[in-house]
């Protein structure tokens, strides 16, 4: 994902390295996007808890297969 002047801080493709092919893409890809979004909330300052808070939703969301 490309913003304004370069790369969104926190996109998936900057935990991703160029050129690897995954082993388990769909696993692999969904951690790269959390781990972009806590890194996002932290930069605003958010409190941890906050931030686990919020991961644990989307990863019970995404175990219930929606």
């Amino acid at each position: 994902m490309v913003g304004f002047s370069g790369p969104v801080p926190g996109a998936a493709g900057l935990q991703l390295v160029d050129g690897v092919p995954l082993l388990r893409p769909e696993e692999q890809v969904f951690a790269a996007m959390l781990t972009g979004f806590a890194n996002q909330q932290l930069a605003r300052n958010l409190a941890r808890t906050t931030v686990e808070g919020r991961e644990n939703t989307v990863k019970a969301f995404a175990a219930y297969g929606i």
